[in-house]
């Protein structure tokens, strides 16, 4: 594997291993910032390549060069409609946790039960 892939598999390592939407957001921006996100700098490396591949004498250069060209507006299309990506994963909230069960304090007056005894400190309670 590459470097590269190794990076973007640590990247999605670290991403499902967040614990908050703000984590994970941050981790998002670093895929969709659209100055310095790696689909920009995939889609800069896409157009390189097409100019590069213009070079060629071969009669195949200028083919490659448009496929390499049409990969980075998609790559760039893709990255304009994932902008708000990053702050609709900050605006998620996880839900809480479900509440414990209520801790009977009182019981009824023909309750089978015994009532608990009072603490000794109790104000009002005769020793």
């Amino acid at each position: 594997m590459s470097e590269h892939g190794r990076h973007l598999l640590a990247l999605t390592d670290r991403l499902n291993g967040t614990e908050t939407y703000d984590q994970a957001a941050d981790l998002v921006e670093e895929i969709l910032d659209p100055v310095d996100g790696a689909l920009e700098r995939l889609a800069d490396f896409f157009e390189a390549t097409g100019e590069k591949a213009k070079e060629s004498d071969a009669d195949d250069g200028f083919d490659l060069a448009q496929d390499f060209e049409e990969a980075a507006v998609d790559i760039r299309r893709l990255n304009e409609d994932l902008h708000l990506a990053v702050d609709r994963m900050r605006a998620l909230t996880t839900p809480p946790p479900e509440p414990a069960p209520p801790v009977r304090t009182t019981y009824p007056a023909n309750s089978a039960l015994p009532m608990p005894p009072a603490p000794a400190d109790t104000p009002g309670r005769h020793r």
